[in-house]
């Protein structure tokens, strides 16, 4: 076999791999994308029937696609702390999606947020959340969503606010009243 024939296949088999890696990503977002809408229309009362319906597909996938949306969260004992990190879930989505819209919102709420603070501990958790909104968008995805005592915090001194929409807000509310607490 010639130098540039395997040059040429070991060529092609390493962008065939990098197309196989990009396509197997899609899948897995698309599938949680997919198990968030089925839970979110769960938590606003659609029977698992009439989902099934709806989207094409059993029961049984619905229910399993719920199993998934649910098992995905932290077991939080609060039921502030499921609501705050539902509604930091939906907003993680929105970073995602439109990050310069969410960021440039998330920037003027801390300007006012740091100029209302009075308390070393509040100024504490503003900085840090200055630093994660001007670094990578990765870490602050992470860091909102972190099931620790540190995340609880976190989440508590929100720059997000006027993110969500009314109805948004309300769609995380009740996906938190479907999810169970810690044990």
């Amino acid at each position: 076999m010639s130098t540039t024939l395997r040059d040429g296949l070991i060529r092609e088999a390493k962008e065939a791999a990098e197309a196989a890696e990009t396509s197997r990503l899609q899948m897995l977002a698309a599938s949680r994308r997919r198990a968030e809408a089925v839970f979110a229309l769960s938590a606003e009362g659609m029977p698992i029937r009439r989902i099934a319906q709806v989207t094409g597909v059993s029961p049984a996938v619905i229910q399993r696609q719920l199993e998934k949306a649910k098992a995905s969260r932290p077991h939080l004992a609060r039921r502030e702390e499921r609501v705050s990190y539902e509604l930091h879930r939906a907003v993680a989505e929105k970073v995602i999606e439109d990050p310069q819209t969410v960021l440039s919102k998330a920037r003027s709420n801390l300007q006012k947020m740091m100029a209302r603070t009075r308390d070393a501990y509040a100024a504490g958790w503003v900085r840090e959340w200055e630093s994660l909104v001007s670094g990578d968008v990765t870490a602050l995805v992470a860091a909102m969503l972190r099931p620790d005592e540190r995340g609880i915090d976190l989440r508590q001194m929100t720059p997000f606010a006027g993110v969500l929409s009314q109805e948004e807000r309300l769609v995380a509310i009740h996906k938190a009243q479907k999810v169970p607490n810690a044990a």
